[in-house]
């Protein structure tokens, strides 16, 4: 006996109503036990909450702002071509010790806009002032990890008020020849194949780079997405093989802070940063490569929080 269409209609929605109240677990961004193995894959659930996007001179900023406390927030700036979504465990586990923190997506790379032309790592770090004006943010703390060290080096030195403390990990403070040198050097294409390969090959080359490191296959992971949806332009890579991060740091007074890795290709230039100036404090992160703070996001949390909290009771080194 067939049903009347009208009461089958209801019975349908009647499912469909039942189906949508079952609760179903979303994964949640937390902080990891430090030196963790787990390969777990949540995607863009890490970054649940506190989202936002304020307009400044390069277009929309996209933000995530983490965590409660009194101190100085830090602001943190990815590498290039990543996104915020390189801190998304660090900023849950900055949050766990009481750390409040900012992530930006650099103009041009994950869900921020596009600039127009070809900004310089000095727009870029003046760019970070409409969006810190907008969240009310005055003294903050900027910690940047190679593309977003430049940035946050530059933002000290051109603005000194506003900044607390400086945290570069993979400090590119590249000579004239070096700077040269990466200007010249060979771009990997972006064409598409049709057979998808384009994404497997970009994924095996970062997955040979970043280590052996059960971990990797995260890294890798986010590296090839966000590679990807980068575009062509790749602005920032552009921007910081032209900044002279030698001037930014001559006149950078503030708490400094070098965390390094081993493997990593600015590992030289780390060591050559942190002899720059008596104040400037150095730790090797680990003997790893350049994913190494993604691959262990709780001990960089630890270590970054550390620097925080010398900074706010005032027992960080400066050159005042």
């Amino acid at each position: 006996m067939s049903q009347h269409p009208k009461r089958r209609g209801l019975t349908c929605s009647a499912a469909a109503l039942a189906l949508f109240s079952i609760p179903v677990a979303i994964a949640r961004p937390a902080c990891p036990p430090e030196a963790t193995q787990s390969t777990e894959w949540i995607g863009l659930s890490q970054l649940h909450g506190g989202k936002g996007y304020v307009d400044t001179p390069m277009g929309q900023v996209h933000y995530r702002l983490a965590g409660a406390g009194d101190g100085p927030v830090i602001v943190l700036l990815h590498q290039t071509p990543w996104s915020m979504v390189q801190y998304a465990e660090v900023q849950a586990c900055l949050a766990q010790r009481g750390v409040r923190s900012l992530a930006i997506d650099t103009p041009g790379y994950g869900m921020s806009d596009m600039p127009e032309g070809h900004p310089t790592i000095a727009q870029y770090a003046d760019n970070l002032v409409p969006l810190l004006d907008k969240l009310g943010l005055e003294r903050v703390i900027v910690a940047g990890h190679h593309t977003g060290a430049a940035i946050a080096a530059s933002f000290a030195a051109r603005h000194p008020d506003r900044t607390a403390g400086l945290l570069m990990h993979g400090t590119p403070l590249y000579t004239d020849e070096e700077r040269a040198t990466r200007r010249a050097a060979a771009h990997r294409t972006r064409d598409l194949s049709a057979d998808g390969s384009h994404l497997s090959e970009y994924y095996a080359y970062i997955r040979n780079y970043a280590g052996a490191n059960p971990r990797t296959e995260i890294t890798a992971n986010w590296s090839t997405i966000t590679w990807w949806l980068s575009g062509v332009a790749d602005v920032a890579h552009e921007a910081v093989f032209e900044n002279d991060l030698g001037a930014d740091l001559a006149t950078v007074t503030a708490p400094t802070m070098i965390f390094s890795d081993a493997k990593d290709s600015l590992h030289a230039n780390d060591r050559r940063a942190a002899a720059l100036r008596p104040w400037f404090r150095y730790t090797q992160f680990s003997d790893g490569g350049a994913h190494a703070m993604m691959i262990d996001p709780a001990r960089w949390a630890r270590l970054a929080g550390t620097f925080v909290g010398e900074v706010a009771d005032g027992s960080a080194p400066t050159g005042n």
